[in-house]
């Protein structure tokens, strides 16, 4: 079986045809890969070896395609079926699971049917961002799960998101819109057309701390539910002065942050939690993926209804394995900017 694969940490990737089709186990299934998607993840784990269980490593963890066959589990429990298309988040570093090749697996729970009022190209955005943006929201801001069939009352909070610019600070920014919740987001001056077309204000992160914390208090009145990092700033000033400011008149101090590499803890009365999500699928993360498999029907539903719009991408390539190279180069390299690197790995 074909697929694009590096065989060792900080090797070049390349286009290999010795994997083995692997079989679904108990409550998996087997997705034949469409479109594939790249993560920054992706370049830490060729270049750092993070998160890698197994080598070579199958690029790219974020997809889209059809199954092609199920477990029972995943038949009677979540519907999936031969000719179900999905889209989401595989495992990371797992060899049997990555995206990049002909044929990979996906565990049922955590398996994105894609949603009918996109394309396949468009589900491939989804993943991880998406996910990193629900669990942070869920876990670490504590907002309560809501219908997402049903209009949410207009909270009189706001919730603030450092990094409006970026793809989980965007799916952010739309699931506190549809739970209800008003939004400020910090973004360059270039992103604040787009910022706001998803329904939050703005503020400029280039202004000093001290014009930033004046521009979220002047908005909000001091009333925050919380504060979302999708920057994983290593000193997050801006929240920490927020946290003291006499003017804070939420009912707590709650900071979720994409940042889980440096430990900043927690500070001035606040809770933080760092948004973990690259043990996903693993047999060890059984919490972790109990809250996606709970999550994964508002966003799926949030995204059908056009509450929350897929990523802008840029697709790479015609198609085929080698274009997948060209997809994690350009990643990579900084070209994309905010867009999503998607490349199509075969014809279904």
């Amino acid at each position: 079986m074909k697929g694009t694969v590096v065989e060792q940490v900080g090797a070049e990737p390349k286009v290999v045809d010795y994997l083995e089709k692997p079989t679904p186990g108990p409550g998996q299934i087997l997705v034949k890969s469409l479109y594939a998607a790249m993560n920054p993840v992706d370049a830490f784990m060729v270049n750092m070896g993070m998160l890698v269980v197994e080598w070579p490593l199958v690029l790219a963890a974020d997809c889209s395609g059809v199954v092609v066959e199920a477990s029972p589990e995943a038949e009677s429990k979540y519907n999936l079926k031969p000719g179900t298309y999905v889209c989401g988040c595989t495992r990371l570093g797992m060899k049997q699971y990555g995206a990049g090749q002909e044929y990979f697996l996906m565990d049922a729970q955590l398996a994105i049917p894609k949603p009918k009022s996109i394309d396949l190209i468009q589900a491939a955005t989804l993943g991880a961002g998406l996910e990193t943006a629900a669990l942070g929201i869920f876990q670490g801001l504590q907002v309560e799960m809501f219908n997402p069939d049903v209009q949410q009352d207009e909270k009189k909070s706001w919730m603030i998101v450092l990094g409006g610019g970026s793809n989980v600070g965007a799916a952010a920014i739309q699931i506190l819109r549809a739970a209800g919740y008003r939004v400020l987001a910090s973004c360059s001056e270039r992103s604040t057309g787009s910022v706001k077309a998803l329904g939050a204000e703005t503020f400029d992160y280039k202004n000093s701390t001290e014009e930033q914390v004046a521009k979220v208090l002047e908005t909000t009145e001091g009333n925050i539910a919380g504060i979302f990092d999708a920057a994983a700033s290593n000193d997050p000033v801006v929240a920490k002065e927020l946290f003291k400011h006499e003017s804070w008149k939420g009912e707590s101090k709650l900071f979720a942050t994409t940042n889980d590499w440096m430990s900043i803890g927690s500070w001035n009365g606040g809770q933080t939690y760092e948004i973990k999500l690259g043990g996903l699928g693993r047999p060890e993360s059984k919490e972790l993926n109990s809250l996606m498999e709970k999550y994964i029907p508002i966003l799926a539903k949030l995204v059908e209804n056009g509450k929350v719009k897929p990523l802008e991408y840029e697709l790479v390539g015609d198609g085929g394995f080698e274009d997948i190279i060209k997809a994690y180069k350009h990643k990579a390299g900084g070209a994309s900017g905010q867009r999503k690197i998607v490349v199509k790995v075969q014809d279904e």
